[in-house]
């Protein structure tokens, strides 16, 4: 395998099938409910170590595979002609990976989208977040407690579509 060299240059590694194979067991225990009902949006090259033990896992439990660019990733990505949809508002998957530079271009994403609103929506905003936050964080009601149910249901939850992320 070859690491990204997010940390430096990229460089080559030695992986046994014994260690993909770990990993993927790890992630199925540890996420139980995988199965053929989830779409994942596969972005990252398969040389990456995350993509290839999320591409095993996810022909594991036989769920959807839907493969994306990181430059086509969201709506607001420069690769994206104006006015169209990204991967991932057009695949709409339930499972993806998580790389650092990546969630920073979803966070640049999201940002722009609230900062371009301006106003009330931007103040509603920043309060949500820092407040859902604290509550994941477990201060007030806790991670599972009112407050960040209210704040899912007021600010963070768009349609029907509740992704979940792993993240290395």
């Amino acid at each position: 395998m070859y690491t990204s060299g997010s940390t430096g240059m990229p460089k080559g590694v030695m992986m046994s099938h014994r260690n993909v194979l770990a990993t993927a067991s790890a992630v199925m225990t540890i996420v139980p409910a995988l199965g053929k009902k989830d779409v994942y949006l596969a972005y990252l090259p398969l040389a990456h170590i995350l993509e290839l033990a999320a591409e095993t896992i996810i022909s594991a439990v036989g769920a959807s595979i839907g493969y994306g660019s990181p430059l086509t990733l969201t709506d607001t990505s420069n690769k994206i002609k104006k006015g169209t949809k990204g991967d991932a508002s057009a695949l709409r998957p339930t499972l993806m990976t998580a790389v650092p530079a990546i969630l920073d271009r979803v966070r640049d994403g999201v940002r722009k989208n609230v900062d371009a609103k301006g106003g009330v929506a931007k103040k509603l905003f920043d309060i949500a977040y820092s407040r859902r936050l604290a509550a994941v964080n477990g201060s007030w009601f806790g991670a599972w407690g009112l407050e960040k149910l209210v704040w899912d249901m007021l600010v963070f939850q768009k349609g029907s579509n509740r992704a979940r992320i792993w993240s290395n």
